[in-house]
């Protein structure tokens, strides 16, 4: 009875639910690219449009998290200017990926040239989008372990370097991810085998299930 709660606690919201569904995608990928087995990656493939029809709605979760971040004074410059930037750019991301998801559909159709700076476009978003967190998380590791070094150092600050190490650690794989999916020439863009991409991002994934358990630590008892 107690996994089947935790599992019921685990999918009843989008975000954990997404993490376990993207698990399961990637994984899929991963056996069919080393099997060679066409089903599994049509499977795959099944779940990937589904989490990304599903990323339709996300728009109002990524504005709240930009507005109540604001202009980022309280980081300063440099530091707020990037904050700000990150979410910015996952708007713009989950705008190109409407449109992408309606020319895949059919329902918006566009010269081939236009059809490839869009989906070009949407794959930059993405990968800057990571980079920018990634440069910020590796800010809070670096505060995390100042404290870590502090005498006084309260009594979770152990937990928060454990999860700042693994969020800096899953973001670096989403970078790789990322922009291997950009055009040949494009930094490594094209020139990752789809067994390499596809163990990136399940690493990533379990990086995010990880993070997810690990972070019930810190919450209130």
């Amino acid at each position: 009875m107690g996994a089947v709660d935790e599992m019921c606690s685990l999918l009843e919201t989008h975000a954990n639910r997404d993490k376990v569904v993207s698990l399961v995608s990637y994984t899929l990928k991963l056996w069919g690219s080393t099997s060679k087995s066409q089903p599994l990656l049509s499977a795959s493939a099944r779940i990937a449009a589904a989490r990304a029809t599903l990323r339709l709605f996300d728009d109002a979760a990524a504005i709240r998290a930009l507005l109540k971040y604001g202009l980022g004074r309280q980081d300063g410059l440099l530091w707020g200017f990037l904050g700000v930037s990150n979410g910015v750019l996952q708007l713009s991301y989950l705008q190109c990926e409407k449109l992408v998801w309606l020319m895949d559909t059919g329902l918006l159709k566009l010269s081939p040239e236009l059809d490839e700076k869009i989906r070009i476009t949407h794959k930059l978003f993405w990968s800057l989008s990571a980079f920018v967190a990634l440069v910020r998380s590796l800010r809070a590791l670096h505060l995390t372990g100042h404290i870590m070094k502090s005498p006084n150092r309260p009594k979770c600050t152990g937990v928060r370097f454990t999860q700042a190490s693994l969020t800096t650690s899953k973001l670096l794989l989403d970078v790789m991810h990322a922009v291997s999916w950009l055009p040949r020439g494009w930094l490594w863009g094209g020139a990752l085998s789809t067994t390499k991409v596809s163990a990136i991002a399940t690493a990533s994934a379990v990086f995010g299930l990880v993070m997810h358990y690990n972070g019930k630590r810190l919450l209130p008892r």
